[in-house]
């Protein structure tokens, strides 16, 4: 009795075990190929020569689309189906075809009917609704479809969301609404092409073109083609509550237009600037409103405006001016928005007018915050000596060197653009000197030149010079060619007469004469090349009185060798530090 007790409990206890492994076989069989999936998704996203072929991103949704055939209930069968979807959303920036628009519609609204309680059952309803807003500009339609947000997951996390789309599309609320639920409708997917049905097979094949090296013969996508087609891949921001700067991203040139609309009560629109991005389609990546709050903007949205024009909308609460700038290499759009209660330190001056002077020198307010600019980082090394000396390197040990003398000599606060190795976008430098509202900007570098003599020391503020090697120094720290920065020439002539012009060429003046002066008590060949001025992006749009020096040539043999020198940096240090002091010392004298 005691034997058949033990051989009945061990029998199905055995037979649990066994299952149990199975079950677990098959899970890894299906995470492992859903992580594949998924890293040629990421692949496709990183990589601009795999990502202009259509037969990739095809290639890619089949590898989703096949795991949740092969495992329809394995607990990434609903990923996979939401991923597909995914993909040809984002095919859609690359193809500009609303084919692939309608099947990633497709693959979302099968996802919901087959897993209707999965987690990601309301992201694809959510989804869906966007595709219709910001890719269809289809703003009824879209109104319909977050509807189905609220009224088919009532507690799913996107409710929120919804319930603010429908607020900012009330306008267009259908006068009735159909109750048919999108979990049995289908779109007309019938003009999909055969070819890529051919591909999505290819998958059980083993056949991989992510992978693969070889050229592809027909690439459908306009950016590949040299048309000007352009993807808006980012917007972002930084900003205090009198100054906000905004950053369009383009992955190439493109034209643009700007209007500023008034505030209409009457549909309960806010003040907006919108900025039309010509022959462009939008990132599916940029598929939220960006919060802004500052006092000045409230928000910023960008979408397919139309077919070929991407719309950037930002809500006004207050502000006095705006200025609007492109730069290149990579091609960006910069909007500054200076708010009503900003104040500027200098006025409005013409360049030229030496007898204009700033409030803080008028009234001998002195300098409470400096912030320090140690140029490159990350991937961008800047120039390199000819021993493998790197200019991010030296220039940071400098900038941290005046960061500890300013704070004991000065009693100064002091901001440094980056404390590591990493890579600051040009813009974003100047806007944190903004954001901070500094009193003072300093932008360090080494120079360098194709001609190994070429040696000294130089300063710069920011103007536009006829100068052509400061243009060629400006253009190597600007990463791109004289020729892109004359084409700024009207652009920025503009912009520059409310520059700190002045101000930065006092100051660069006495940082020059400090450097040049002290070194050459210990270094008899120093020369002195003088303050200039030329186009420098990390200064334009500064509030406030800023330069770039030119420490030493990097490129010159014996001035690397001084760089790699610890003394020689603290001596430079020293001597900016100096220029500085000489500087804060006129602000005082100016008051009597």
């Amino acid at each position: 009795m005691k034997k058949k007790i033990i051989t009945t409990n061990i029998l199905p206890f055995s037979i649990l075990i066994v299952l149990v492994l199975i079950s677990h076989v098959f899970a890894d069989v299906g995470e492992r190929e859903y992580q594949e999936a998924y890293q040629a998704f990421k692949t496709l996203q990183v990589s601009k020569a795999k990502r202009v072929s259509r037969t990739n991103w095809i290639y890619c949704a089949g590898k989703f689309e096949n795991i949740y055939k092969k495992y329809p209930k394995a607990s990434r069968a609903d990923d996979a189906m939401y991923m597909a979807g995914k993909v040809y959303q984002y095919l859609y920036g690359y193809s500009g075809k609303g084919s692939d628009l309608d099947k990633a519609i497709q693959f979302y609204q099968r996802m919901m009917e087959s897993y209707p309680e999965s987690k990601l059952a309301d992201d694809a309803q959510f989804r869906i609704a966007e595709i219709y807003e910001k890719y269809k500009n289809d703003k009824s339609k879209a109104y319909i479809e977050y509807s189905k947000v609220i009224s088919t997951f009532p507690n799913g996390n996107l409710k929120r969301k919804a319930e603010l789309s429908l607020d900012r599309l009330k306008q267009f609320k259908p006068t009735t609404v159909s109750k048919r639920s999108s979990l049995s409708k289908r779109e007309d997917t019938t003009k999909n092409t055969k070819k890529d049905d051919k591909i999505i097979s290819s998958v059980s094949k083993g056949e991989d073109p992510i992978k693969s090296t070889k050229k592809e013969k027909e690439i459908t996508s306009p950016l590949s083609k040299g048309e000007g087609t352009g993807l808006v891949t980012g917007i972002k921001h930084w900003s205090n509550p009198n100054y906000t700067r905004v950053v369009i991203s383009v992955d190439k040139k493109i034209s643009y237009n700007n209007h500023l609309l008034r505030r209409d009560p009457s549909i309960q629109k806010p003040k907006r600037l919108y900025i039309d991005l010509f022959n462009t389609r939008i990132s599916p990546e940029l598929n939220q409103q960006i919060l802004i709050q500052d006092g000045l903007l409230k928000m910023a949205r960008a979408g397919q405006y139309t077919k070929d024009c991407v719309r950037v909308v930002l809500d006004i609460e207050s502000i006095k001016s705006y200025k609007i700038l492109p730069l290149e290499d990579p091609f960006r759009i910069v909007i500054d928005v200076i708010g009503q209660g900003a104040t500027s330190k200098e006025g409005h001056l013409m360049p030229g007018d030496s007898k204009s002077l700033s409030l803080s020198r008028q009234l001998g307010l002195g300098i409470g915050k400096i912030v320090i600019d140690p140029g490159h980082g990350g991937h961008d090394p800047g120039a390199i000596g000819p021993s493998g000396l790197r200019e991010k390197d030296v220039v940071l040990k400098i900038a941290r060197k005046l960061e500890g003398i300013i704070k004991e000599k000065l009693g100064c606060e002091v901001v440094l653009t980056r404390k590591d190795d990493r890579f600051i976008p040009l813009e974003e430098r100047t806007a944190i000197a903004n954001t901070q509202k500094a009193d003072l900007f300093v932008s360090i570098h080494a120079n360098a030149s194709p001609n190994k003599d070429a040696h000294g020391i130089e300063t710069y503020f920011l103007n536009f010079s006829a100068d052509e090697e400061a243009m060629k120094v400006a253009a190597r720290e600007n990463a791109t060619s004289t020729k892109k920065m004359s084409d700024l020439r009207a652009i920025l002539r503009d912009l520059m007469l409310n520059s700190k012009i002045n101000e930065s060429s006092v100051l660069a003046g006495h940082i020059q004469k400090s450097l040049t002066g002290k070194l050459k008590t210990e270094y008899s060949d120093i020369r002195d090349l003088g303050v200039k001025q030329a186009p420098f992006y990390v200064l334009i749009g500064a509030e406030m009185p800023s330069i770039l020096v030119e420490v030493s040539f990097i490129s010159n043999k014996i001035e690397e060798e001084r760089l790699k020198d610890n003394e020689y940096l603290e001596r430079l240090a020293s001597s900016i530090l100096t220029g500085i002091r000489g500087y804060v010392d006129g602000t005082k004298v100016a008051a009597y």
